[in-house]
């Protein structure tokens, strides 16, 4: 076994342990933690175990290292065997129900013998989930919903982890030698925010050679014609792979990149190797692929210019341990500032939030004074301060006129009572951007992909108000949210508003999501000029401070 099927045994390991020992997360988290650190490595495993090097690599420890041992040497594990038999196949597609973790799943297990979709279902409407702890009438219904949800979820993946999925693919096919070229194509080049499978594209000259190596590489790979092979990528994503000779590596690129739509109003693909050579060859601009779900900028003379992550100079909607981030201030600036960022508008919850900490103005004062004690550390970086302030269900905003007037910024969003009607949730909003002290509408939807449905609200009422009260709409990048949907975008533009990509970061880590918030807004045709945070540092000062002169004199 290679160091990626290692990987994903280290994966399967740590997921069985949640279920058998849910007590005891640190085991779980160890192997979770030597999978991702043998992915890591750019050495071959055999060697590592060879050398000695294995347990000394950070991440891997004794115990870890002799199940990598094993699965290196034998192709198998006898502790990865015994953790399997003690569960059914189906165990793990229950992760597919909304809000049922792998604690609930064991709990299921256990008590009940559930171990699949149907298990459950049959169980919930027994009515026996209610004689469970920590279930309950309510609990079992919302189980009974997400049990249909589930079914519909079958093979969908939220794009980044989709696309972790295919360049780890594509990194094991690097080490096949008579594979001359390898891209990602598919939905996941397009940038689609929940893809279905992972598509790749394979430049060749020896296809039966490939076709035997992507045996070592998903499981299942068999052939489907003399181009495509198909296998399955941890046992629940299913992976195309499209074989082509270097000359024709562009031409299949693009074909297999999409939309059907775009592809065929582009017409006779031009035999290319390079895709970019396809476009000149067909005389058409260069359509980058976050652009092909319709065909329309084939119609243009020159495609739009495109905001680029580089672009982005500052960024809004940070969280810290004030209310529920994981960082702290210092923590959030200072990986801001080691990013390169202008600045940081900090925007922890409003007190409305109780569930998420959401600060009184004795914690508000405090967090003034941390930032003040902070900024010496991260000069020149500039920090706004600002609230992510929840919108009430009476359209007010949290906190009230006194102390909205002492922040930079606001963000409002809604976080509460999203079962209002249409009509009642477009008032609501609508109320909200009437307050002359709210900057931004966070995340309009309140929708997490594959779990939650934004609520319903009147678009063109909402666009209409926000762009004549100049409230940017945020692009929030979180994956689980993009929200704004892109497709609602060209509609907002017609009404003047303007947009903010947002990261909704609650940790370090989380600032990544301004790339995908990034990838939106690419979708959606924006450029730098339509979003806020590619203005300089003075620049969004003088915005704000403009806007807050006008809220007071208001």
């Amino acid at each position: 076994m290679d160091k990626f099927e290692i990987a994903r045994a280290l994966d399967e390991i740590s997921r069985y342990l949640e279920l058998a020992e849910p007590s005891n997360k640190f085991k779980a988290l160890a192997y979770e933690r030597a999978a991702r650190a043998l992915r890591s490595q750019d050495r071959d495993v055999h060697d590592l175990i060879a050398s000695g090097e294995l347990t000394k690599t950070a991440g891997i420890g004794k115990a870890t290292g002799a199940v990598i041992e094993e699965l290196a040497r034998d192709g198998r594990s006898p502790y990865l065997d015994e953790l399997r038999a003690r569960f059914p196949p189906g165990i793990f597609e229950l992760l597919r129900v909304p809000n049922l973790g792998l604690k609930k799943i064991a709990i299921l297990h256990e008590t009940l013998g559930v171990g699949s979709l149907d298990d459950l279902e049959a169980a919930a409407r027994a009515n026996k989930l209610t004689t469970l702890k920590g279930f309950g009438a309510k609990t079992q219904e919302k189980i009974l919903e997400g049990i249909d949800k589930a079914r519909h979820r079958e093979s969908r993946f939220l794009l980044p982890i989709a696309l972790e999925a295919a360049e780890n693919v594509r990194e094991q096919l690097a080490s096949i030698d008579e594979i001359d070229d390898a891209e990602v194509s598919g939905s996941i080049r397009r940038r689609l925010e929940v893809v279905r499978n992972i598509n790749i594209v394979i430049a060749t000259k020896k296809r039966d050679a490939v076709i035997a190596a992507l045996l070592r590489v998903v499981e299942n790979a068999a052939k489907v014609d003399d181009d495509t092979v198909k296998g399955i990528l941890n046992g629940e994503m299913d992976v195309w792979f499209h074989l082509c000779a270097p000359a024709d590596f562009g031409s299949t690129l693009l074909r297999t990149t999409g939309s059907v739509e775009f592809v065929e109003a582009f017409g006779r693909i031009p035999k290319a190797q390079d895709e970019a050579d396809v476009f000149t060859r067909a005389k058409l601009p260069f359509v980058p692929p976050e652009r092909r779900e319709t065909a329309d900028d084939l119609r243009r003379k020159r495609a739009p210019k495109l905001v680029e992550l580089k672009h982005l100079r500052g960024t809004f909607h940070v969280h810290t341990t004030f209310s529920d981030g994981r960082n702290t201030v210092l923590e959030m600036l200072g990986a801001a500032n080691e990013r390169g960022l202008q600045y940081v508008g900090l925007s922890d919850h409003s007190p409305a939030a109780h569930y998420a900490g959401g600060l009184s103005e004795e914690r508000l004062r405090q967090q003034w004074r941390e930032i003040d004690k902070s900024l010496p550390e991260v000069a020149p970086l500039r920090v706004f301060r600002g609230t992510e302030a929840d919108i009430l269900p009476d359209g007010t905003i949290d906190y009230g006129e006194r102390v909205l007037a002492k922040f930079d910024f606001v963000i409002a969003s809604i976080h509460s009572r999203f079962q209002m009607s249409k009509d009642e949730m477009t008032e609501r909003i609508l109320l909200a951007l009437d307050d002359p002290h709210v900057t931004f509408l966070g995340h309009l939807t309140g929708r997490k992909l594959l779990s939650r449905d934004g609520y319903s609200v009147d678009f063109d009422r909402v666009f209409e108000k926000a762009g004549a009260r100049g409230v940017m709409i945020e692009i929030n990048g979180n994956p689980n949210r993009l929200d704004l949907d892109w497709r609602h975008v060209p509609r907002a533009l017609s009404f003047g508003v303007r947009f903010a990509i947002n990261p909704d970061a609650h940790s370090i880590r989380e600032y990544g999501a301004l790339m995908t918030g990034t990838w939106v807004a690419r979708k959606a045709g924006l450029g730098p000029k339509e979003i806020f945070n590619t203005r300089d540092a003075d620049e969004v000062a003088e915005f704000l401070a403009e806007r807050k002169r006008g809220a007071a004199g208001g």
